[in-house]
C-alpha cells in the first residue's frame, strides 16, 4: 500500500489561507483549536488539519451571524 506525505504549511501560509492575521493563527493554537507540530524552524501545520478547521468554521458562519468570513483565493 502507497502511503502518502501530508503537506505541511507554516503559520503564515495557514493565515493566508484561512484569512486571518498570523496572530489569530496564534490564538487558535493557544486555544487548541488548532492542532501544529512545534520544530526547530518553529510551528508547523498539517494542510488536512487546516482544512478540516476551515470547513467547521464555514459551517458554523451559515448559523452564527457573528462570524463574518473573509473571500479568499483558496476555496
Amino acid at each position: 500500500m502507497k502511503q502518502t506525505m501530508q503537506k505541511a504549511m507554516g503559520r503564515t501560509d495557514v493565515a493566508e489561507y484561512l484569512g486571518v492575521s498570523r496572530q489569530y493563527v496564534d490564538r487558535l493554537v493557544k486555544e487548541s483549536k488548532l492542532p501544529f507540530q512545534e520544530t526547530s524552524a518553529g510551528m508547523i501545520f498539517m494542510e488536512s488539519d487546516v482544512l478540516a478547521y476551515k470547513k467547521e468554521r464555514m459551517k458554523k458562519a451559515k448559523s452564527d451571524t457573528r462570524i463574518q468570513l473573509k473571500k479568499s483565493r483558496n476555496k
